[in-house]
């Protein structure tokens, strides 16, 4: 299989300035090394008072860079200062105060994060944290729109209290959506597939109060967009009611019935290299849905059923020209569920199909573990012990990336 980058592979330069919200880079930190990223932190004089340099050297695993003129520690790390902005693959500055936007937007270079902001040769995003006034100000307003035109890219701030106790724009955005960001710039850059995941139940309305839903948690799908992403490919996760949290640094879309989905997934599965179809789509829908609640009591209750689009089928014309690959999945309970396998995927016309018994202790609805077996359509059966439905995201992963280079390299995946 060839060697792809992923998250594992890059660098980011965070550079903290002197606002309250520095104490958040904690927490920024904490997600980018969680997915992975290499993180080197850079603080401003007033950064490193507000929050402390040994709590992010840990977080980080790096030592923090401080001053221009007491290079001690940079060059026992090896580290130029001028390599905090050449060397990594992104540079994020959050918080980002009015007067380093000012300093950037001016060309002034004095201090260490200036110097590595103006010699990076790396994407720049701020996250703004400022006053709502001082983020209003015209000076402010006309700096971030110098450094818009010079491709910087910005992240937030949001609108709300202030620690000032004043309410308004200027409240840095929340360190989940600035690591969202960071990790969706990172994965464009790397040369991954563009992976479309569909995850979760469907919710089929009844009438305003009532659904038809099944008992899908969503976690699998969640697991395979974070396995997809770590493995540095982009992601697109169509989601229904996921009772879980989303996972970080896709592209996401929110849908609730089948019908939402179907059209979702015809939007972006022309887009993708591989399909991995998780969601627990319903088969059917009300025929139709009352307007009103439904009053309760009746002594019984009859509500006609008609079957919702197959989605899974219904990308399978077009899969072959474009050369994708798609994985579904056969949620099969008691005996025969490897043959009802192995009939889904020759009717769905699928690559794979993973298959799993819900009913099982260690593979049941909302846990975290799972034993899957993976059937090909070459007639392969593969039966793997129980593992994390990460460690199962991950295999499936890579398996799809299997088939997609054996098709590239001219074996016959489509049928």
């Amino acid at each position: 299989m060839a060697s792809r980058r992923t998250l594992a592979d890059c660098r980011v330069t965070l550079g903290v300035t002197g606002s309250i919200a520095a104490y958040k880079a904690a927490d920024i930190v904490r997600r980018l090394t969680g997915l992975g990223v290499q993180v080197r932190v850079v603080m401003t004089r007033s950064g490193a008072r507000l929050m402390s340099p040994h709590a992010l050297a840990t977080l980080s695993g790096s030592p923090v860079a401080l001053r221009m003129w007491r290079p001690a520690e940079l060059l026992q790390a090896g580290i130029d200062h001028l390599d905090l902005g050449r060397e990594p693959d992104l540079l994020l500055v959050a918080p980002a105060t009015a007067n380093i936007l000012g300093k950037t937007a001016g060309g002034i270079a004095d201090d260490l994060l200036s110097t590595a902001i103006m010699a990076a040769a790396c994407p720049v995003i701020f996250a703004p944290a400022m006053n709502v006034r001082m983020w209003e100000n015209p000076v402010t307003q006309r700096n971030v729109a110098a450094l818009r035109e010079l491709g910087h890219h910005f992240v937030g701030p949001e609108a709300g209290d202030l620690a000032c106790g004043e309410t308004g724009a200027g409240r840095m955005a929340q360190p989940e959506a600035i690591a969202d960001r960071v990790a969706r710039m990172l994965l464009a850059r790397l040369d991954g597939l563009r992976v479309l995941v569909t995850a979760g139940p469907t919710e089929e309305e009844i009438d305003p109060v009532r659904v038809l839903t099944n008992r899908s948690s969503g976690v699998m799908g969640a697991r395979l967009a974070e396995a997809a992403r770590d493995r540095g490919h982009r992601v697109t996760l169509i989601a229904g009611p996921l009772r879980c949290p989303h996972p970080i640094g896709v592209e996401r879309f929110d849908v609730a019935s089948a019908e939402e989905m179907a059209r979702a997934v015809a939007e972006a599965e022309p887009r993708a290299d591989v399909l991995v179809m998780a969601a627990a789509v319903a088969d059917y829908r009300p025929a139709r849905r009352e307007a009103a609640k439904i009053p309760s009591g009746s002594a019984a209750l009859q509500i006609p059923l008609v079957p919702n689009t197959d989605i899974l089928a219904s990308v399978a014309p077009a899969r072959a020209a474009r050369g994708q690959v798609t994985v579904g999945f056969a949620l099969e309970i008691g005996d025969g569920g490897e043959e009802r396998a192995r009939a889904k995927l020759r009717a769905k016309g699928v690559d794979m199909i993973v298959l799993n018994d819900p009913t099982r202790s260690d593979s049941a609805f909302g846990g975290e573990t799972t034993q899957p077996s993976f059937l090909y359509r070459d007639g392969r059966i593969e039966r793997a012990e129980v593992m994390t439905k990460y460690a199962a995201a991950m295999e499936i992963v890579e398996r799809a990336e299997a088939l997609r280079d054996h098709a590239a390299a001219g074996g016959r995946t489509h049928g």
